[in-house]
């Protein structure tokens, strides 16, 4: 059985996203050094583990009590993290609780046909369980937002992988959080985020807006107006479609298409004299 307090502890899974839910913090003791140890409980038994820092000490106190879980401590110098170094999270919604009895690993396919895993949670606005993607904590009563993102290929030249660089970021990082200053989007914790969007700040949607602005604004249109012009093509579409098939519904009654043709032609000659 997959023991989650020796993944914490076992360097082979540094790299790995681990996290133990459904923990209940009973006490913070700040210890000798820049590190206190945390009581918890953990399916009824309860056990101590490292804190992951003196910094954290004020917010733990403040979590005394509540359930959360507990994510692998990231050194933030070039010191190293004692083994099994923790911090704490609690959830947002305090009645929240992982149901792995609910998880779907194999996976299921979003709108744009991406595999996604799936985990269990309860809560008490949602008493039948629910599922919501891995790697996700849902917010107050177990809502979150889904990932609708599209994918697409950008090749990118030297100067901006070195521009990147120089900022310590990878072009990727770079060109995310660029996405979320311009999209202007907000990742709550009370609706967390499935595609994990965010901006960094206001100053930067700013910034970002007017650089678009300054590139590109002298062909910007309204996108409200677009928008209802593809909705109002899809709507035709749909109209468009029903009508072949009570086409094809007619012929397999033994109709023939003259007929209905007829018929459509003698309703239209009819709108047309009465306008």
């Amino acid at each position: 059985m997959f023991d989650a307090f020796a993944a914490l502890e076992t360097p082979k899974y540094v790299a790995m996203h681990v996290e133990l839910h459904n923990v209940r913090l009973l006490d913070v003791v700040p210890g000798t050094d820049i590190y206190q140890t945390l009581t918890i409980e953990y399916q009824g038994e309860t056990r101590t583990v490292v804190g992951g820092g003196q910094w954290s000490d004020e917010r733990s106190r403040r979590d005394v009590g509540k359930v959360g879980y507990l994510v692998r401590a990231a050194s933030i110098s070039t010191a190293a993290m004692p083994a099994g170094a923790c911090y704490f999270r609690p959830y947002l919604d305090q009645s929240l609780r992982r149901v792995p009895e609910l998880d779907d690993l194999r996976g299921r396919r979003d709108p744009n046909g991406r595999v996604v895993e799936t985990v269990g949670w309860w809560c008490e606005s949602k008493p039948r369980g629910f599922l919501a993607p891995a790697n996700l904590v849902p917010g107050e009563n177990g809502r979150f937002i889904p990932d609708e993102t599209i994918a697409i290929t950008v090749r990118i030249p030297p100067e901006f992988v070195r521009e990147c660089r120089a900022v310590q970021r990878s072009p990727e990082e770079v060109l995310h959080g660029f996405v979320g200053d311009l999209a202007g989007i907000s990742n709550y914790v009370s609706k967390p985020r499935a595609d994990k969007f965010g901006s960094n700040g206001s100053d930067e949607r700013r910034y970002a807006e007017q650089w678009l602005d300054r590139a590109y604004g002298m062909d910007r249109a309204d996108v409200d107006a677009l928008e209802a012009d593809d909705a109002e093509r899809a709507e035709r579409q749909c109209d468009y479609d029903d009508l072949a098939a009570l086409l094809d519904d007619y012929v397999s009654a033994g109709g023939t298409p003259s007929e209905l043709l007829n018929a459509v032609e003698r309703l239209v000659a009819s709108r047309a004299h009465s306008e």
